[in-house]
């Protein structure tokens, strides 16, 4: 490979970063998942251009690209993660952090993904140190195997996974739970789903999943929920047995994906909840199944989820169900020491 040279991304660069992503976003179609095509509409570079063009805009997104002479072969925005505590997003990321879309980086096919992805990080992270942001995510396509170890080797380790599958069953059904009542809720909010939503975040807070909640972003979770489910996008499913909740599912249209991985047909479960005291009793494979099988009859055919990576429960849970990988979200926290431990005064 001849000498790599790194700069900042210009705005003539974009035309080429689009072409890198639609070819890279061609390549990622080996899904696990048998027959799904994710964002179809970005095989046209032109679509890419737009997704490039949008998120290179924000003014808290730096880029860089590396050049091999005349050759673009690689591309990274990130972007600083500047809400407060209040805010939805900082349930699922954190404050003060850098995000790296998936669309927000692409490397050429012919060459050394971990080398230019090396390149571009060490020339951005720099100056994401200097201004104190010290964790840093990227998104990555779960079937590029030169990406996600090109990041692993850089520091980064799995947070979440975001997966699929046909809503039609893979997976042998579960014998019927006895006396197992399924509720469907559409229409309307439902004190119910706010219990469960902070069961399930005080779930996620212990070991080894420790995942940070201080209940600051409810009010924001609960409104974009209300507004789903009023409006007839999500629809909500809840197992009782003799009037008991026991879990609940709740389903919303794909807006918490990138656009590079809708599928056409598609429902996102955003929240999956059982009681810690009924778990691993087949509620939580009974209420999937039903709530599969109506979406069915209304037309879905795939279904897409996240989980945290430090949940074993999910981790084997949603993989045992039929749900496969699609793509990885990776994390790296740099000691913040660095900020004053500059090296050695000796």
């Amino acid at each position: 490979m001849a000498r790599l040279l790194v700069r900042d991304l210009r705005p003539s660069d974009v035309d080429a970063a689009a072409e890198l992503l639609c070819a890279a976003h061609l390549r990622g179609q080996g899904s696990a998942a048998a027959g799904a095509v994710l964002g179809p509409k970005f095989f046209d570079v032109q679509a890419c251009r737009g997704l490039v063009e949008t998120a290179a805009s924000s003014a808290r997104v730096r880029g860089a690209v590396v050049e091999d002479g005349s050759h673009l072969c690689g591309y990274l925005l990130g972007e600083k993660q500047m809400f407060g505590p209040q805010e939805f997003a900082s349930i699922y990321a954190e404050p003060r952090s850098i995000g790296i879309s998936l669309q927000g980086h692409a490397v050429a096919a012919d060459v050394d993904a971990a080398l230019v992805y090396e390149t571009l990080y060490a020339y951005l992270a720099r100056g994401w140190v200097a201004d104190g942001f010290f964790t840093h995510n990227v998104s990555v396509n779960a079937s590029d195997g030169a990406g996600v170890e090109a990041w692993n080797r850089l520091g980064f380790g799995r947070k979440s996974v975001c997966a699929l599958r046909r809503v039609n069953p893979l997976v042998p059904k579960p014998r019927p739970q006895r006396a197992l009542v399924v509720e469907e809720i559409r229409g309307r909010d439902d004190d119910l789903l706010e219990t469960f939503h902070r069961r399930l975040m005080n779930f996620q807070v212990g070991a080894p999943m420790f995942w940070p909640y201080t209940g600051e972003a409810d009010a924001k979770v609960r409104g974009v929920r209300a507004e789903a489910m009023c409006s007839g996008q999500g629809v909500a499913f809840v197992a009782r047995r003799g009037g008991e909740a026991l879990g609940s599912m709740l389903f919303v249209p794909a807006v918490f994906l990138s656009p590079l991985l809708v599928c056409e047909r598609m429902v996102y479960l955003w929240e999956g909840y059982v009681e810690e005291g009924v778990r691993g009793a087949g509620v939580g494979s009974a209420l999937l199944d039903h709530a599969l099988d109506h979406l069915q009859r209304d037309g879905v055919e795939w279904c897409a989820l996240h989980y945290v990576s430090g949940n074993p429960r999910g981790g084997n849970f949603w993989p045992s169900k039929g749900f496969a990988a699609i793509e990885l979200a990776m994390k790296r926290h740099v000691d913040e020491r660095v900020a004053w431990a500059r090296g050695s005064i000796g």
